[in-house]
């Protein structure tokens, strides 16, 4: 994927999300799928060790959360 989107720090000269879009987000109670009402962010950036995250961030608080609570989610390339 890096040779897709390049190095973030080589275009801008700081940490930049490689990808970014406004998306909301559902969440699962019972059998029934409900919206979450709060405005999100969704982003792929890479660390410092090449692995690309992918991420969900709330817009009114900032605060980065997890796609899957207590997961990681990591992108890896398929080949």
């Amino acid at each position: 994927m890096a040779a897709l989107f390049g190095n973030a720090t080589q275009r801008s000269g700081g940490k930049k999300n490689l990808v970014e879009f406004k998306a909301g987000k559902m969440y699962l109670q019972g059998k029934m799928c409900h919206a979450d009402k709060r405005k999100g962010l969704v982003f792929i950036h890479q660390s410092d060790d090449s692995l690309m995250h992918f991420c969900w961030k709330d817009r009114t608080s900032g605060k980065v959360e997890e796609v899957t609570p207590g997961f990681d989610s990591i992108l890896l390339p398929h080949q």
